[in-house]
């Protein structure tokens, strides 16, 4: 992703890191759905292609949002982390999730986490955050 100059701006320093849709959804997949190897975040409905993928990966882990544990045997044990840095990014993450519930009408209601978004946003956090018991500060 071509960098523009450093920025007094904190929506644009946000924006500059996380703010396109592959990043968001890379750090979705990453928070809410706890995956962690490339074949998952493949996988996922979206579709994307393996080039941006790669791309995302690697400036996501350049800008200290997630940390890359290479594979004791092979590149398919590779697993991508979060950071603190990332997991700050939780209230964001369900306020984009809150703003797509109220404007998307074809959101599917019968997924459980927006469920639990809606009646329990505060215990979801903790609930996904026990899943990143190894993040520290």
């Amino acid at each position: 992703m071509k960098k523009r100059t450093p920025t007094v701006c904190p929506i644009v320093y946000a924006l500059d890191i996380w703010g396109d849709p592959w990043s968001l959804i890379i750090l979705r997949d990453v928070l809410i759905h706890n995956k962690r190897h490339y074949r998952e975040f493949l996988a996922s409905r979206e579709g994307i292609a393996t080039n941006i993928l790669s791309a995302r990966l690697q400036s996501l882990t350049d800008a200290g949002l997630l940390v890359k544990i290479e594979g004791a045997s092979s590149r398919a044990q590779t697993m991508y982390r979060p950071t603190q840095k990332a997991l700050d990014l939780f209230p964001v993450v369900f306020a984009v999730m809150r703003w797509g519930l109220k404007y998307n009408p074809d959101t599917d209601m019968e997924i459980p986490i927006m469920q639990e978004l809606i009646s329990d946003e505060k215990g979801l956090e903790r609930r996904l955050l026990q899943n990143f018991d190894d993040v520290t500060s």
